[in-house]
């Protein structure tokens, strides 16, 4: 993607926007900018060279732009930017995680018809370099499981509650002061902003396009006191885990709030950071660890897609292969409520500490079908990992002996 002397469209000039800008100006390459689309023309903002439009149009059909930053939170409406850019031959650069998950095999059709070239980087885990790691390091091996902390804002938020023990609605409050999150945070606490990521990542390890709507995915809002102090008494730590795994030519992905021990990796992984686990067979395990959030690390990623070299491009050699990898939602796994009684019709093992509280292995595609009942009803649930599992198991042995007696 040769950028010498080729003028750059910028469209969108969020948080995101502004690092990517600051990037320009430090590299004394802000001239290449003469044109940035915002949305609202009235809204107060930094004094820049370029000349704020409205029109993404503008930019879209300027000969003299080669690339194009699209940088906007709407993701139907990027996807007609990005879509509308490509046609026309422009490179095009993007971080919007919901645009590309919902559309990705369709964009990868698009690029492929277009003179241009599609990345990406800045969608996925903020300054971690996790999708070019995947294209230029895994391409020739085969990757068995990927998770990991992918979302800076609830991690910032579980930080926060854990080691200054202040309430939810404290730590999130706090997380939109610092940027760290929008001021609307539903993506982030729902637990969908770290599946679109996921959903990106597994296109690209795996081959698959899976629909979000397809994939267990569980948030932090309805995470309770009582969860909390079972973590705290237990050693452990709540974390929002996105996770894919294969096995036997069969896939297994979902997003869910999960107990931690301390010998995990991600433990000590806080504030706005992200990390990585990749797993492969020849390679073995390998952990990147990275800020997730903040304008400027995103918008250093962005700057590093700009800059890319004129013959640099995904790959996607996991495609074919994926085709005949089969999505699974049979997979068990174990959760902790303090109220798991009530989920006693999907329960095929349980393990009752006291009263309705316990740990119990459910299905994955039964918690699919109650996960928007739990988000209604407000109830929680925390994935165990199989560490936490052996600990837990370890402690309440005489529960456990019982129950399987």
């Amino acid at each position: 993607m040769s950028t010498l002397n080729k003028n750059i469209g910028l469209i969108g000039f969020g948080v995101v926007g502004q690092g990517f800008y600051s990037y320009l100006e430090e590299n004394k390459e802000e001239k290449l900018l003469p044109k940035i689309v915002i949305k609202n023309n009235n809204k107060e903002r930094d004094e820049v060279k370029a000349k704020f439009i409205t029109e993404a149009d503008e930019v879209i059909n300027d000969k003299s732009v080669e690339t194009v930053v699209e940088l906007i939170s709407d993701d139907k409406e990027a996807f007609d930017i990005v879509t509308k850019a490509l046609k026309a031959g422009k490179n095009v650069v993007s971080a919007n995680k919901k645009m590309i998950a919902n559309n990705l095999e369709k964009l990868l059709e698009l690029e492929n018809k277009s003179k241009g070239r599609f990345l990406y980087e800045g969608a996925v885990c903020g300054s971690i370099p996790i999708i070019r790691t995947l294209n230029d390091y895994y391409s020739l091996d085969t990757v068995t499981q990927i998770q990991g902390i992918f979302n800076g804002s609830t991690n910032y938020i579980l930080t926060q509650i854990f080691k200054d023990n202040v309430s939810y609605q404290e730590s999130l409050a706090k997380a939109q002061k610092l940027g760290f999150a929008e001021a609307d945070p539903t993506s982030d606490v729902s637990g969908s902003d770290a599946l679109y990521k996921l959903l990106i990542l597994t296109t690209h390890a795996f081959g698959k396009f899976i629909s979000p709507s397809k994939v267990l995915k569980i948030g932090i809002q309805n995470i309770t006191d009582s969860d909390i102090a079972f973590a705290r008494e237990n050693n452990l730590k709540i974390k929002l885990i996105a996770s894919v795994k294969s096995n036997n030519n069969k896939l297994w992905l979902s997003v869910l709030p999960t107990f931690i021990t301390n010998d995990s990796v991600f433990y000590n992984v806080d504030n706005e950071f992200n990390a990585v686990e990749v797993v492969s067979e020849s390679i073995g395990k390998q952990t990147l660890i990275g800020k997730g959030a903040g304008s400027l690390p995103t918008g250093q990623v962005i700057y590093s897609d700009y800059k890319a070299p004129e013959n640099y491009k995904y790959k996607y050699d996991k495609i074919l292969s994926g085709k005949r990898i089969k999505y699974e939602t049979q997979e068990f796994i174990w959760v902790y409520s303090d109220k798991i009684t009530q989920f006693e019709k999907y329960i095929e093992e349980v393990v009752i500490i006291n009263k309705s509280e316990g740990y119990a292995k459910v299905s994955i595609a039964d918690l699919i079908k109650i996960q928007e009942e739990l988000l209604d009803e407000k109830l929680s649930l925390i994935a165990l990992t199989d560490e936490a599992l052996k600990q837990l198991n370890k402690k309440y042995e005489f529960a456990y002996a019982l129950q399987y007696a």
